[in-house]
């Protein structure tokens, strides 16, 4: 398997919005009316992004063929008492085609994400973390975070990706 992993261009655009529907289409979160929508959005959201680096990727590719990807977004947060910088990272969007998957892509993307977001400045990085990719995670040296949520809107339906996380 000849694999590589490159930085993303806003050529890779709707790359990214594919695999952020295919991602939340695998969670069996929202209906396909739903997703479409966030597709929509999304791509108005992150095109500007990726052409400042306020958002940046990483592109796995096997022979040349995209199998996944990664986003990270440099986020400046309000000062805290562990560090004196306020930039964090949010890795997002780390996804990987069904058929590639339990080749070790998504370790690679999240480790070269990783690397370039100490290359970048970054000394926190934060994500939200799908049921089945926990463990991929915590393999990494992420901790769960004592982050809660709530949903306001009586008739939201809440995704069971968000029940039963403890």
């Amino acid at each position: 398997m000849t694999a590589s992993i490159r930085t993303s261009s806003l050529a890779d655009l709707d790359l990214h919005v594919r695999h952020r529907g295919a991602m939340f289409r695998d969670m069996v979160m929202g209906d396909e009316a739903g997703l479409v929508r966030m597709s929509d959005r999304f791509r108005i959201w992150l095109r500007p992004r990726l052409l400042t680096g306020e958002v940046r990727g990483l592109v796995r590719e096997v022979h040349g063929v995209a199998v996944g990807s990664g986003l990270l977004w440099l986020r400046e947060q309000m000062p805290v008492p562990l560090t004196e910088l306020d930039l964090r990272g949010q890795v997002f969007n780390v996804f990987v085609e069904p058929a590639h998957r339990g080749q070790g892509h998504a370790r690679a993307l999240m480790v070269s994400l990783e690397a370039a977001a100490s290359e970048w400045g970054v000394e926190i990085l934060e994500l939200h973390a799908s049921k089945d990719a926990e463990a991929l995670y915590q393999s990494l040296g992420y901790e769960a975070t004592s982050e809660m949520r709530k949903v306001l809107k009586a008739d939201l339906p809440v995704p069971h990706q968000w029940k039963d996380r403890r």
